[in-house]
């Protein structure tokens, strides 16, 4: 598929709505139902009851499994229809509740309903394991093959300052992408960051480098990444309009302090795929960015 079919293949059809109804849901069912609205799209929503514990919780309640599920179920969908019931629910509206893992029955329910973004929350990397593997955004993210949108921020107002990271990668041309579907009236600026590690630094210093030739060779890199910037504007469908901006220092950081600006209210970026034995980590960049952004980050992650 070309960046132009990407671009000119229709609006998000299925916005799939992942909730834990814990602190944090309510933002990410109004931006949710915000996007199902704006595309006319059908809202789909999702809670995930962990599996595991349920067994040795109806024992210890001496109950049936069957009945401690059904009773949760039906706990899960009045809490859900509730939220619906204070915003404006979309007209096709479809409520679900899952037992198992979170981030596998999240993926297998974005590929079953072909989901063209899913909205979740950040999440809280609260056990030693969360730390390990990253939260269940960080998860579904490496696991769906459809766009992720992290919410951040309790806002249901449709985006007007979209943001992409550029890094040089498909994955940033897929990001610009998704990120122009999702939002396609938001003001588009195109980000990359430019940093010379200080441990390189003081190498080429100790190697006969004088700062003045440092300050040049930084010049230069920047001057690059603005070229850069230009091509990819050049090149990207929907982009002609785009501001560009080279950020300075290291990518994660660069690009949370450059998200907590007045003029970002979208931040896309890409992440590249992995094997099974990469998954156990997402890109630094990207997990950086996830935990600490002030505003709400769409990854999108490449397969191939």
């Amino acid at each position: 598929m070309t960046q132009q079919d990407a671009v000119t293949r229709g609006t998000i059809e299925t916005v799939l709505a992942a909730l834990d109804l814990e602190a944090g849901s309510d933002a990410v069912l109004a931006r949710a139902v915000q996007l199902a609205g704006a595309h006319a799209a059908c809202l789909v929503v999702l809670h995930v009851i962990e599996a595991d514990p349920v067994p040795s919780t109806a024992a210890h309640l001496n109950v049936a499994e069957s009945e401690l599920r059904a009773r949760l179920e039906r706990q899960a969908l009045a809490a859900i229809e509730t939220r619906l019931a204070g915003g404006d629910r979309p007209q096709r509206t479809d409520v679900l509740v899952a037992f198992g893992s979170p981030h596998a029955c999240i993926a297998q329910v974005a590929c079953e309903r072909h989901a063209d973004v899913v909205v979740i929350g950040p999440g809280k990397n609260g056990t030693l394991r969360d730390k390990l593997l990253g939260s269940t955004a960080d998860r579904v993210i490496r696991t769906s093959a459809a766009p992720v949108l992290v919410v951040r921020k309790p806002s249901a107002s449709p985006y007007r300052h979209l943001a992409v990271a550029v890094d040089g990668s498909p994955q940033s041309a897929d990001a610009a992408i998704e990120a122009r579907r999702l939002a396609p009236d938001a003001a588009m600026q195109l980000v990359q960051a430019v940093d010379v590690p200080l441990p390189f630094q003081q190498a080429m210093l100790r190697a006969g480098m004088s700062r003045a030739d440092m300050v040049r060779y930084r010049a230069a890199l920047v001057d690059k990444a603005r070229e850069e910037l230009s091509a990819f504007q050049r090149e990207m469908p929907g982009a002609e309009t785009a501001r560009v901006r080279v950020l300075d220092g290291d990518p994660g950081p660069a690009l949370v302090r450059f998200s907590e600006g007045p003029r970002v209210d979208l931040l896309a970026m890409g992440s590249h795929g992995r094997g099974a034995v990469a998954q156990a980590l997402l890109g630094s960049v990207a997990r950086r960015v996830l935990a600490e952004a002030a505003c709400d980050v769409l990854v999108v992650t490449s397969r191939q």
